[in-house]
């Protein structure tokens, strides 16, 4: 119902938007395909469609497709073979992510061929977050090597604004840099720790509720902890946090 009440915000304002700024002044470019590169790194194969309203307005879809893969070797990460002596041994590390962006974007300035210039653009957002991870240990003094393991399945429901600028290139290549992004949103689901045995487990259970204790109540209240046998699971809901944007999209215009 929450999710459902900020969608209907977002459509009634860009509906009042649109009404304040109503010209039909001819638009050659009406519509834009972009790709987002800067979320590669997190998986995720990202592209926008923007189009144009009129000659200040243009509403925006985005959509990331999961791309969950190996990170290790990426970014720094090494695996297993690459630790020295009994030092922990990442053994598997997979990350992948996926979203939906819906925008309304209005244009300042003069009205020109559009889509470029500033711009201010509110929007929402859903996002879902999977990953996994698997490692193993050495304890010399019993010359038994332990092994542990993390899946973590997340989404989060946001809502921010962005400002931008959009530039044309040879009438059809548009580079579009969103450098200030500001998002309140809400993280709900679940983090499930496999450990070696049942003592390990109930260690980490401790350390986890420890760590709970020390959170502001308005977060800790929305986090539960819980264990079975080797298993501590942490489960959250609707969890408030912000977030910054920024990034760069490159398109072309037609």
């Amino acid at each position: 119902m929450k999710n459902l009440f900020l969608f209907l915000s977002f459509v009634a304002y860009a509906s009042f938007a649109i009404a304040q700024d109503n010209d039909s002044t001819s638009v050659k470019r009406k519509n834009v395909i972009k790709f987002l590169p800067v979320n590669i790194p997190f998986q995720s194969t990202s592209f926008e469609y923007e189009r144009m309203i009129n000659a200040k307005n243009s509403f925006t879809l985005g959509i990331g497709l999961p791309n969950q893969q190996s990170l290790i070797g990426k970014y720094g990460i090494k695996d297993g073979s690459h630790q020295n002596g009994s030092d922990p041994t990442l053994n598997t590390l997979e990350l992948g992510t996926m979203h939906v962006r819906a925008a309304f974007r209005h244009y300042g300035g003069g009205k020109r061929n559009l889509p470029r210039g500033f711009y201010i653009e509110p929007y929402v957002k859903y996002q879902k977050i999977t990953g996994s991870a698997s490692g193993s240990f050495t304890d010399d003094s019993q010359n038994k090597t332990y092994t542990a393991a993390i899946d973590v399945n997340v989404n989060t429901m946001n809502v921010g604004f962005q400002l931008g600028a959009q530039f044309l290139i040879a009438k059809r290549v548009t580079l579009d840099f969103y450098f200030l992004g500001l998002e309140a949103g809400f993280l709900s689901g679940n983090v499930t720790g496999t450990a070696p045995d049942e003592k390990f487990a109930t260690d980490l259970y401790t350390e986890m509720k420890k760590s709970k204790n020390d959170l502001p109540a308005s977060i800790g209240d929305k986090i539960d902890i819980t264990q079975s046998g080797n298993q501590v699971n942490l489960k959250a809901s609707s969890v408030p946090y912000p977030w910054f944007r920024s990034g760069i999209s490159i398109g072309i215009a037609f």
